[in-house]
């Protein structure tokens, strides 16, 4: 395949003559070739039937701040957004494709044949604008995962939704179970802010970032983090004075919680004394979030879409592609309960109310506020333990990767090294695997590896039965162990889940020494930007 012969668009066309356009269609036919191979394999070739759903990958409104704005969506034919399914009835889709640019949907953190993935020059060819993929395996999964883009920076342009898998233990955990979608937002393109930053634009020059020009970002200030109360045995705030040093890379305009802001929150009617199980997504780009309950207490079931053994408190960490389950008791007395999710290093927030009379009115909620948050750490990890841990078992592989950056230009890296390259971490199929993070960087990074789930093992030298988990955060100067079995031989992206990393080399590929490798090709990556 061409170095990204994939399509390019009309708009790329007209910026091109002569002998630059011939070269594009080139590139359009290689393009177009390359699908029609990949979309004639046989796996691919299963007609619709009567229980197939159909999702359209496509744009909707939202409005943000008293403002209508297009992004994008996965909705089925009626509208709705998203899909669950029971894991018994494994997955039965149909893909369509409407938007004007090439797309792929991942299926983040589910274990699947490794050509239904979805990750563009590694599994697949983008699927084209018009065109349709069928998708359909059996799942040996259950609990809340969520589907995503993996084509250039539309994740951030919303093309994402909840992707939940239901057996019998979530049907009975409590009287009624929300979804709670959480994103970041900035009216700036993201293709706009990605060329900012990688200017050297501290805050991707959003709007936001512009109104904070003057902000004293190295001043002292009181932050909030989370911190555990080993006498009460459950998890909480903590206020201390600290220190944000520099704004962000990218600093938004507003969060979104349901694809709504704080200042008009969807209002969740619920009955006094009933149990509600809170499924939360992290479905950002770029943000990660403190979860706050308020005046509630919630019993943390999940990580990511893995039980754990139950642990309480009002305040929780969810890194950005991760995902928690939480269960809540409303009070007997009728009430109206925010909750929030804060932002990272942020005085932005977000987050959905539940109210237990409907004669009460929600209060008044900004979505931006004068207290500031800190950072992500280890806290929570330290504390949580499997349900249903690892096997024990020696490492027949052990992989060190060190999470660098940022280079100039914005270039992130693994191992001091900027994707793309061909040069895998290799496996082979039985191997007990284990990954050795270090994160010199300023930042925390959420590092993702599709097709498997993996353990905690060590955190900051100290060994621990932590979570199963497919995302982890590392926070800035930590390390940790993981571990995973090679079980699902394939080849599987691994990759720092901020987009505007990955998509400047924090990416490379998990291979099996017997993957079929003939679909991935590092040179081939998307810049056809959606105009949002």
């Amino acid at each position: 395949m061409l170095r990204r012969s994939f399509l390019q668009l009309g708009v790329l066309g007209a910026v091109v003559g002569g002998a630059s356009l011939e070269l594009l269609q080139q590139a359009k036919a290689s393009a177009r070739r390359s699908w029609e191979r990949f979309i004639a394999q046989p796996a691919f070739q299963r007609p619709r039937n009567a229980a197939t759903v159909v999702l359209e990958v496509a744009t909707a409104p939202i409005t943000v701040l008293g403002q209508t704005v297009e992004r994008g969506c996965i909705r089925q034919l009626n509208g709705q957004r998203g899909y669950t399914t029971a894991q018994a009835d494994g997955i039965n889709l149909e893909l369509i494709n409407q938007l004007p640019v090439p797309t792929t949907v991942h299926w983040h953190g589910l274990i699947l044949p490794n050509a239904m993935d979805g990750v563009p020059f590694v599994t697949q060819p983008p699927i084209p604008p018009g065109q349709r993929q069928r998708i359909h395996y059996p799942l040996v999964q259950n609990g809340t995962f969520w589907m995503h883009s993996h084509y250039g920076l539309q994740t951030q342009s919303y093309v994402a939704e909840p992707f939940v898998i239901l057996d019998a233990e979530q049907e009975h955990w409590a009287d009624r179970t929300i979804t709670v979608m959480l994103r970041d937002f900035s009216f700036t393109p993201a293709s706009q802010i990605l060329s900012n930053v990688v200017a050297g634009e501290r805050g991707g020059g959003t709007a936001m970032a512009q109104r904070l020009a003057d902000f004293p970002w190295h001043e002292p200030r009181l932050l909030l983090t989370q911190q555990w109360d080993p006498a009460g045995q459950r998890f909480g705030w903590k206020q201390e004075q600290g220190v944000l040093m520099m704004a962000p890379d990218v600093v938004y305009d507003a969060l979104l919680a349901n694809e709504r802001s704080l200042d008009d929150p969807e209002i969740i009617d619920v009955e006094p004394g009933e149990t509600v199980a809170i499924r939360w997504i992290a479905a950002s780009a770029f943000m990660s979030f403190f979860l706050d309950l308020g005046a509630l207490e919630g019993e943390l079931l999940r990580t990511d879409a893995n039980p754990v053994e139950p642990i309480r408190g009002s305040v929780f960490q969810l890194a950005l592609a991760q995902r928690l389950t939480l269960r809540l008791t409303m009070p007997e007395v009728p009430g109206v309960f925010p909750l929030l999710a804060l932002g990272e290093r942020s005085n932005l927030r977000c987050g959905v109310v539940l109210r237990s009379s409907r004669k009460l009115k929600a209060p008044a909620l900004a979505p931006q506020t004068d207290q500031w948050t800190g950072s992500l750490d280890f806290s929570q990890d330290r504390q949580l333990r499997a349900k249903t841990p690892l096997a024990e078992r020696a490492s027949d592989n052990t992989i060190p990767v060190a999470l660098t950056g940022p280079a100039p230009k914005y270039r992130w890296g693994l191992n001091h090294r900027f994707y793309p390259y061909r040069d895998p971490y290799w496996v082979k199929e039985g191997q007990r695997v284990e990954m050795v993070f270090s994160n010199p960087t300023p930042m925390g990074h959420p590092m993702h590896l599709h097709g498997h789930e993996f353990q905690i093992l060590e955190i900051d030298g100290e060994p621990v039965a932590g979570p199963m988990r497919d995302t982890v955060y590392v926070p800035k100067g930590g390390r940790c162990r993981i571990a995973f079995d090679a079980n699902n031989p394939g080849i599987w992206a691994f990759h720092c889940h901020i987009s505007y990393h990955h998509v400047r080399g924090m990416f490379n590929v998990v291979a099996y020494r017997s993957a079929d490798l003939s679909w991935w090709d590092p040179a081939g990556f998307g810049h056809e930007y959606l105009p949002f």
